[in-house]
């Protein structure tokens, strides 16, 4: 019997099983490629907020536009420093007229005299913005510091839950569809126990032996990955009619690469197959080592 009518054979005596099987594996691989996508998702939100957030500095008035064009060029030498934006009392007064447009007597009221020049300060490293704004608070010519933190601590935090309850989630379905090839591949060997020692007892050699019961297990694994990376790349195509992340997302570690919804979703279902692969053969690998003997 080949392997193909063996992993037939199961699915027509054990219809239930069988079935139960692929999809618990099939939720695993789905949560498994959600979770990673997630990670993607934030990787990529979290490097376009710090790209936003800077550090702002306000000069006093009588605070010379050379000595702050000096401080920007030294704060250019840091290592730290991403960019460096100028922005003087005139270019202040046009930013503000552009975000007041519709109020015409605030802006009679409104003279680029009134309105601090400031440096604009981007960091490299989202955690260096705090130390920076705290080296420059204490300059003289400096009015105030200025940079929203919040926003980015409540992110990372949130950011840090997912992660875990996604970890958590993927490693216990993992442990789930495991158990479930060896429970499917356990009730196989033994109503083939009989059929197994007449096959050794003639000297068929253990990778004979074991060869249909491996291909079962992978069978069952990969097919469920198969399934659960049709589901997410079908998912990314919807999103993608939808253009939704049409700016694309960071990749995990190299925030300034980006790529396609449609590409990440390509390699995670890469991934998938290979980990359906490698679940099925340990599983049933295992599962072979443990319940016949040799």
């Amino acid at each position: 019997m080949s392997s193909f009518e063996r992993i037939k054979e199961t699915f027509q005596k054990e219809k239930v099983l069988s079935f139960a099987n692929i999809l618990t594996m099939t939720i695993t691989f789905l949560v498994l490629g959600i979770f990673m996508l997630i990670v993607f998702i934030s990787q990529s939100t979290l490097s376009y907020l710090e790209q936003q957030t800077q550090v702002t500095a306000f000069f006093k008035d009588d605070f010379s536009e050379e000595s702050i064009l000096a401080l920007k060029g030294t704060l250019e030498q840091d290592d730290r420093i991403a960019e460096v934006e100028y922005i003087s009392k005139e270019d202040a007064l046009k930013i503000f007229s552009e975000i007041n447009a519709d109020e015409p007597l605030l802006l009679e009221s409104i003279s680029a005299n009134i309105l601090p020049a400031s440096l604009k300060i981007r960091t490299k490293k989202l955690e260096n913005l705090k130390i920076i704004a705290e080296e420059l608070s204490p300059n003289e010519g400096i009015e105030g510091v200025k940079f929203f933190e919040d926003v980015i601590v409540k992110f990372q935090k949130i950011a840090n839950i997912v992660y875990i309850v996604g970890f958590t989630l993927t490693a216990m379905f993992l442990f789930v569809s495991y158990s479930a090839i060896v429970i499917t591949l356990r009730t196989y060997i033994n109503k083939k126990g009989t059929e197994l020692e007449i096959l050794k007892l003639v000297g068929a050699s253990n990778d004979y032996v074991q060869r249909p019961i491996i291909t079962q297990g992978i069978f069952f694994s990969f097919t469920s990955s198969v399934i659960a990376t049709v589901l997410l790349v079908s998912g990314a195509l919807i999103a993608s009619a939808l253009r939704i992340f049409r700016s694309g997302l960071a990749m995990p570690f190299l925030p300034e690469i980006k790529v396609s919804l449609i590409l990440v979703t390509a390699i995670l279902g890469i991934v998938l197959l290979l980990s359906g692969l490698l679940l099925g053969y340990l599983g049933s690998k295992n599962t072979v080592k443990k319940y016949l003997e040799y």
